[in-house]
C-alpha cells in the first residue's frame, strides 16, 4: 500500500488508492466545525468492492480533531469499488480526504 497526497490541506477532494480495482463511487459528508485539513482513512475492501473497515487517522493526517475523523470515516465506508473475484479477500488501501471549512 501506498501514501499520496493530492491537494493541500484546505483544498477539498477525495482521493483513494486500491491497487487494480479502477474508479469507486462514494458519498460526501460535511464535516460540522471549523476545522480543515488532511484526514487520511486505512480502508479493507472486500472481494465484492465493499469497505469492510474504516481506521481514519493514520499516516499522514494534518488534523485529527475527531469532528473530521467522523466524516471522513462515514465516506470511506461509502466507497464502492468494482467487484473482483480475484483479488485478495480482504485488500487493504487508503482513502485521502481533504477538509474545507466550507465543506
Amino acid at each position: 500500500p501506498s501514501y499520496f497526497g493530492g491537494s493541500g490541506p484546505g483544498k477539498g477532494g477525495v482521493g483513494y488508492g486500491l491497487n487494480g480495482r479502477g474508479s469507486a463511487s462514494f458519498k460526501k459528508y460535511e464535516q460540522q466545525c471549523n476545522e480543515y485539513g488532511l484526514v487520511v482513512v486505512k480502508i479493507e475492501v472486500n472481494r465484492q468492492g465493499n469497505v469492510v473497515k474504516a481506521e481514519p487517522g493514520v499516516r499522514g493526517t494534518t488534523n485529527t480533531d475527531p469532528c473530521l475523523l467522523e466524516p471522513a470515516k462515514k465516506i470511506a465506508l461509502s466507497h464502492k469499488w468494482p467487484a473482483d473475484s480475484n483479488a485478495p479477500e480482504r485488500q487493504i488501501g487508503f482513502v485521502s480526504i481533504n477538509f474545507d471549512i466550507s465543506q
